[in-house]
């Protein structure tokens, strides 16, 4: 019985597990397909190649809608260099040209409608639709050449943009003109970020895809990119990595601006993306702000101790430890010229601190001047003096703590 269950249990796992990677063999093979799929040979696409001429005409001679897609995968933001880094899989952008179906229907016809006409053919009855790769070509190259037209397209106001992966023209069998990037990196300075209220801060970014093509080009999103916003926001976000952040939202539409001055007549059209995240403030709560609330906290109390019994030495260390948490967290926090919601937070109980020592210094001083070991050796009318003192630092210390942590908040909350 033993040996049959055994046998059960090792079925059972070679089939779940081999079902598993079948999955994820699949998956790569499908992302692979929708990278390129040629249809034409080479010798055939050498051919359409030789007749493309869309890129000698510097400027278009009519109206042309670009598609545009892009899919955004990884953000990393360097707080210290005040730098974000933005990681795209796929970025395309693509329109239709008249003239490119009629050069690829000569080809064909020049080859007295090789089995190719028939292949494509059968393709377009499968697929039911004339949208089909049938030739890929290098981009930078083509551009060069002269076989495609340059749109300058580019990240606006980028530092850098990097790609381990040559771009690529594709041509569709119905006259349609793919620009596709891959692995792109692409780095924004971000000086402008605000974090007063570091921890809790939130941003708003806006990234620009544009052309340098200011007459009679416009974009637009393509189906492909619609949808892939909506999968992403019903996912919220999660299939966009961004360590230390939270998505909340992340949004792409087309839009344009009057050109300045002398080319006022001229439009800048874009494609621009927004990103609203949030800050994962959570492990800052259990490793910066309550060791920090504890120690204030520890400080306040440290009144009710005797000074005979090391108030001044509690309070001395209290003192070293919140100087120690300041340099052990200081590499955490980005270098900023103003005051951070945090920073106000460590100023406040290096305040209260300062303010007991100085009030225990006095406590020390006036018991000593009486010539008596201890408060309670003092006379009634000694001690009554001391207790109000007392009695006013307990009271108005919490009180003006709390008020200038309010009033810090605010003010940084209004700025």
């Amino acid at each position: 019985m033993k040996k049959i269950s055994l046998i059960l249990i090792l079925l059972f796992a070679s089939i779940f597990f081999s079902k598993s990677y079948a999955i994820e063999v699949s998956s790569l093979k499908a992302e692979k397909r929708l990278i390129f799929n040629q249809l034409f040979s080479k010798h055939t696409c050498a051919k359409i190649y030789t007749q493309l001429k869309f890129g000698l005409k510097k400027k278009l001679d009519k109206e042309v809608m670009l598609e545009s897609y892009h899919n955004l995968k990884r953000v990393k933001i360097d707080e210290n260099d005040a730098l974000l880094t933005m990681s795209f899989n796929q970025r395309t952008v693509f329109y239709k040209e008249r003239d490119l179906e009629t050069i690829i229907f000569k080809v064909l016809a020049a080859q007295d409608f090789s089995d190719e006409l028939a292949n494509i053919n059968k393709t377009i009855t499968n697929a039911k639709s004339k949208k089909i790769v049938v030739c890929e070509y290098d981009l930078n190259r083509s551009i060069e050449d002269g076989s495609f037209f340059n749109f300058n397209l580019k990240y606006d106001n980028s530092l850098r943009v990097e790609s381990n992966v040559s771009p690529k023209v594709l041509i569709y069998y119905d006259g349609t003109i793919e620009y596709a990037y891959y692995d792109e990196e692409v780095q924004y300075a971000i000086p402008s970020l605000n974090y007063r209220k570091y921890p809790f801060d939130s941003h708003e970014l806006k990234f620009l895809i544009t052309s340098e093509i200011y007459s009679k080009l416009y974009f637009e999103r393509s189906d492909k990119f619609k949808v892939l916003l909506l999968e992403t926001k019903k996912n919220n976000f999660s299939n966009i990595s961004f360590p230390g952040w939270t998505i909340k939202k992340y949004v792409s539409y087309p839009n344009s601006e009057t050109l300045d001055d002398v080319y006022s007549d001229y439009q800048k059209h874009f494609v621009v993306s927004e990103l609203t995240f949030v800050r994962n403030w959570v492990s800052f709560l259990y490793k910066m702000l309550f060791p920090l609330i504890g120690i204030t906290i520890l400080i306040y109390f440290a009144v009710y101790i005797r000074i005979a019994d090391g108030r001044i030495a509690v309070l001395s260390t209290l003192l070293l430890a919140f100087v120690a948490f300041d340099f052990v967290t200081v590499g955490q926090r980005p270098e900023l010229p103003y005051i951070t919601l945090l920073d106000w937070l460590i100023f406040l109980g290096y305040a209260m601190n300062i303010i007991t020592l100085l009030f225990s210094y006095y406590e020390s001083y006036f018991i000593r001047q009486r010539m008596v070991a201890q408060a309670s050796d003092l006379e009634d009318s000694e001690k009554s003096i001391l207790d109000k003192w007392r009695s006013r630092y307990k009271i108005y210390i919490p009180i003006i703590y709390f008020v200038s942590l309010i009033t810090g908040y605010f003010t940084m909350l209004a700025t």
